[in-house]
């Protein structure tokens, strides 16, 4: 599905000029206590269905919208976790009428995990899909109107970059862009993608991030099945709509998920792919993001965005004696996003170092903080562990030289206040964050006075750390096993340079395909770090080991230990009579 501009006449109508149009002037809280709903959607509909006035809930919940003068009238409100609200039919009174809405919190969806057979097209409320698409939709609705009536001006930093391999940045180009109606539609062409196929027929492809109206249309639904799903990980407090594609076909099309955070009644972003794309392209997965924010005015903006896709080129070899053989070859990445916000508003903060997106763990919930005041500069961000599916709690935050410092919350949570600009190194500090070797626990980050930046951490899971820190296994077939941990003494001081070895049996090989018996003895041994901490890599699924730790001159200890099916061993040892470090 090749995303081109879609006109969404039934979500955006445009509204009808009329003559000496009264009034309406409402005010829209909740049914139960009278608190003020800012941000909701309203609307005003004549008899034929023609919108006549549109716009969104303000502090105090106030709006005032025109009527028609001639035809009766209904008014309707939406907005995220509220049931949808109209009125009876109303009638021109030649004044300004006055108008109450009462909303109530709607129930979401029972949802459930993923699953290969839960996906289905969408059939209307009454199922947990339909349910859920019904309050996406309030939010996109409003998102796809902000953006085709250009209700909010908007500053805009734009890149495009090419990417090695491992994501780091080869080149980039930027432009901004100030005070402009709408977001701009930047993509990535084909011939952007691969060089040896310039000048052909798929050359006037472009792979765009989806906007709300592209979501919405008819087309997109219809070719599309949908399954709500869980969050998981960074992502376990958020409510899912899952989209694949309906069917197979020739044409690429979108799969992803869209987040809904039901605490804050608010859409938060969409994870998205392009999946069917020409054979050269499915070397390497595409990626892409696309935020979601409502404005303190009720407006919804795309705040942030980006969609990353392989770059390919044409490799021919040649063997002695052989012909040459021509194949696709990765030779990196092209993205292309950007950053968005109201016009006049400070710019967002560069923060050298951060880790690209890895499209192979779960993205942290976005954070949006207010500008702060006065003159300090302020970081906030999460630190994950996505070993425990769990934020890490107790991470020590400080800046290179230690003057500024907190530590992250239950939650996983921090904000830094620093006095004046920030402009240094970031080090979050944690035994968990030293122990897996995580290189985001350094980085630099810039923050201007008054303004907040972003710093996240997130640790990987265990078969990304086993293929980042171990490597293969003999036969090629997965990652080694590891062991990982702390050797403290009696008063849990760390305990540096001891020596820690571990043995265990194997009991069948793998020899040309076959499983073979043996009874090997294989051993791993290393030293502990100054801060106590030892790894070791090499270790069989289900071994059963024998681990021993000792000191120059001292005792030795022994404990027996297996390897989990994680076939990650994290495993501390006290050295009871070993001296104090």
């Amino acid at each position: 599905m090749q995303l081109r501009p879609i006109i969404l006449a039934v979500a955006i109508a445009l509204i009808g000029a009329r003559a000496a149009a009264q009034n309406v002037r409402i005010e829209v809280v909740e049914a139960s206590n009278g608190k003020a709903i800012v941000g909701a959607n309203v609307v005003v509909v004549d008899s034929t269905g023609m919108t006549v006035g549109a716009g969104f809930s303000g502090q105090g919940g106030h709006i005032d919208l025109p009527a028609p003068t001639r035809m009766p009238f209904r008014v309707r409100a939406d907005k995220v976790t509220y049931d949808t609200w109209v009125s009876v039919v109303l009638r021109p009174a030649g004044k300004v009428i006055l108008l109450r809405i009462g909303m109530t919190p709607t129930r979401l969806p029972t949802v459930v995990g993923r699953t290969e057979t839960s996906c289905q097209q969408l059939s209307g409320p009454g199922t947990p899909a339909g349910d859920m698409w019904v309050e996406l939709r309030k939010a996109l609705v409003a998102t796809a109107l902000t953006e085709a009536q250009g209700l909010v001006a908007l500053d805009v930093d734009l890149y495009e970059r090419a990417l090695d391999r491992n994501l780091g940045i080869v080149s980039e180009r930027t432009e901004q862009r100030t005070k402009i109606p709408r977001r701009p539609a930047a993509g990535i062409s084909w011939d952007q993608l691969d060089s040896a196929r310039r000048g052909d027929a798929l050359a006037g492809e472009v792979y765009r991030a989806p906007d709300a109206a592209t979501l919405l249309s008819e087309q997109f639904v219809k070719s599309h099945c949908f399954a709500a799903i869980r969050g998981y990980g960074p992502e376990s407090e958020l409510t899912g709509l899952e989209f694949k594609p309906a069917k197979v076909a020739a044409q690429p099309e979108l799969t992803g998920v869209i987040w809904l955070d039901p605490k804050a009644k608010a859409l938060r972003y969409l994870n998205f792919d392009y999946v069917n794309l020409p054979i050269p392209l499915r070397i390497a997965r595409t990626s892409g993001r696309v935020d979601f924010e409502q404005l303190p005015g009720g407006q919804w903006i795309v705040p942030r965005w980006y969609i990353r896709m392989p770059r390919t080129a044409r490799v021919t070899s040649a063997s002695v004696g052989s012909p040459s053989v021509s194949r696709d070859s990765l030779v990196g990445f092209q993205e292309v996003g950007g950053s968005a916000r109201p016009a006049g508003t400070a710019a967002p903060v560069v923060v050298a170092n951060s880790p690209a997106p890895n499209p192979n763990e779960p993205n942290p919930a976005p954070i949006t903080p207010a500008p702060a005041p006065g003159q300090s500069a302020v970081l906030v961000g999460v630190v994950y562990d996505s070993t425990t599916g769990m934020p890490l709690k107790g991470v020590v935050v400080s800046t290179g030289v230690g003057r500024f410092k907190t530590r992250t919350s239950d939650g996983g949570r921090y904000e830094l206040v620093i006095d004046g600009a920030l402009s240094d190194k970031v080090i979050f500090d944690h035994p968990r964050l030293r122990l897996f070797r995580i290189p985001e626990r350094v980085q630099t980050v810039s923050v201007a006075p008054g303004s907040r930046g972003q710093a996240m951490v997130i640790v990987p899971s265990y078969a990304t750390l086993r293929n980042r820190l171990c490597g293969p296994n003999e036969t090629g077939t997965d990652a080694q096993g590891m062991a990982v941990g702390y050797v403290k003494d009696a008063d849990g001081n760390p305990v540096r340079n001891a020596h820690v070895w571990a043995t265990w049996q194997i009991q069948w090989i793998e020899q040309n395909g076959r499983l073979v018996s043996t009874n090997q003895q294989r051993t791993v041994e290393t030293d502990t770090g100054p801060d106590g901490s030892y790894m070791m890599c090499g270790f069989t699924k289900g071994a059963q080991i024998t681990a021993k730790v000792g000191l120059a001159g001292k005792g030795t200890v022994q404990e027996k230990v297996a390897l989990p099916p994680s076939m990650v061993l994290e495993h501390d040892f006290k050295l009871e009579a070993a001296n104090r470090q």
